[in-house]
């Protein structure tokens, strides 16, 4: 079969469900070809909302994967890319659709405040009217099955990315329709005892509880709050895992509530998405960093812990000796020999980080963080972050900053 024959089998099975569309367009993106024939979302419309740029920058980065593209509403589209030679050489979109049940009635509400007249009005809340509403998990499923049309590769929906050109971060739709929970616990156990173990192949076993179920089944009439009431559940759960898994509580209940702070201040469902993704990256690599470390005395663990929790407070070898109540040539050199570095470098390493967070996670000052820090001046945080990171504080903010 031609990769047309594919598209045109692929979109007939859709259509047996949900009323989708396709826009064809080449590598420049102008458009070729389309079956959409209202006049909402014609014309230059994609390139108008910036889905066009976001597109040629998801190309330029050197991705190939699937993507969702959600223009506000609750509206998305499918975008997947045919490459021939390494090379684009088509772009399609698939939709519209509607990210969750009660968007119609929020678009409904929306289109009241404005001063409409009543003709316009019913024109577009009957365009709107027709839009299918479909479950992330599906929709999800519909970019990979695209992207196997076009390019007869396999993607699983962890490779599926999520781009709002108006959020400055993400958005994705979360809600679906089941009616049992037939096999979640079981799905969910599996999930958690790979987080425990810091197992990186835990990706697989959040895919399968996501295709089970979209979390917690309740309307609260906004798609963004259900996410992240569900991404809120998921921190939680994880945290525990965590804890089982050999990572200190105290770095577990911190790490739980700085997620929990930049869930509640994500603006659009791709951000949960993104969010979450990032948490359980960072969770599980802190539980393979603490499994490393079981070989380590209880005395350096107890050191390594205190450290952590007392970045922001002056911290010598002075101070840790006595609280592990050895001499400080005797409690360095164990901590050399256990963790591999010096008491000082260990200290820095932690407080950089923590750096790193909080350039990203907050609007905190470069002097501000460096004084909280304990850093004896800006000058030497500046060298320290450069020489350890490979670019300055104002740099990796400007790369990495979140807010």
């Amino acid at each position: 079969m031609t990769t047309e024959q594919k598209l045109s089998f692929f979109q007939e099975l859709i259509n047996c469900s949900y009323p989708l569309y396709h826009w064809e367009y080449d590598s420049s993106m102008n458009l070729l070809s389309s079956n959409w024939t209202k006049e909402l979302f014609s014309g230059d419309f994609f390139s108008y909302i910036g889905f066009h740029k976001l597109i040629q920058k998801h190309i330029s980065d050197g991705n190939q994967s699937p993507v969702i593209l959600e223009a506000g509403y609750n509206l998305i589209w499918i975008a997947g890319f045919e490459f021939r030679d390494m090379q684009l050489h088509r772009c399609y979109f698939i939709g519209p659709v509607l990210s969750g049940r009660d968007s119609h009635m929020k678009i409904r509400k929306r289109l009241d405040s404005y001063e409409l007249s009543a003709k316009l009005r019913f024109t577009i809340f009957k365009t709107f009217e027709e839009i299918p509403s479909i479950p992330n998990n599906i929709v999800t499923q519909y970019a990979v099955m695209l992207h196997y049309c076009l390019n007869h590769e396999k993607v699983v929906s962890g490779d599926v990315r999520y781009l709002n050109p108006y959020a400055s971060d993400k958005d994705t739709a979360v809600r679906t329709d089941t009616s049992t929970h037939t096999g979640i616990w079981v799905n969910e156990q599996k999930l958690l005892k790979m987080i425990s173990e810091g197992d990186p192949h835990y990706k697989e076993a959040l895919q399968q509880s996501s295709s089970l179920s979209y979390g917690v089944k309740a309307e609260f009439g906004d798609p963004i709050r259900s996410h992240k009431n569900n991404s809120l559940v998921l921190l939680t759960l994880c945290s525990r895992a965590c804890i089982e898994g050999g990572l200190s509580p105290t770095i577990a209940y911190d790490l739980n509530d700085y997620y929990a702070k930049r869930i509640e201040e994500c603006k659009s469902l791709t951000d949960t998405t993104n969010l979450c993704s990032e948490m359980l990256e960072d969770f599980v690599a802190r539980v393979r960093e603490a499994k490393e470390q079981e070989s380590v005395s209880g005395l350096i663990q107890n050191a390594c812990e205190y450290i952590k929790n007392h970045l922001t407070e002056p911290l010598s070898i002075k101070v840790l000796a006595h609280n592990t109540g050895y001499s400080e040539y005797y409690f360095s050199h164990k901590f050399k020999k256990e963790m591999g570095c010096s008491v000082n470098d260990y200290i820095l390493q932690n407080r950089l980080e923590q750096a790193k967070l909080l350039l990203a996670g907050t609007n905190d000052s470069i002097q501000t963080i460096s004084d909280n820090l304990s850093f004896s001046n800006r000058s030497y945080f500046y060298t320290c972050f450069t020489r350890h990171v490979g670019i300055s504080p104002s740099e990796y903010r400007r790369k990495n900053g979140k807010l």
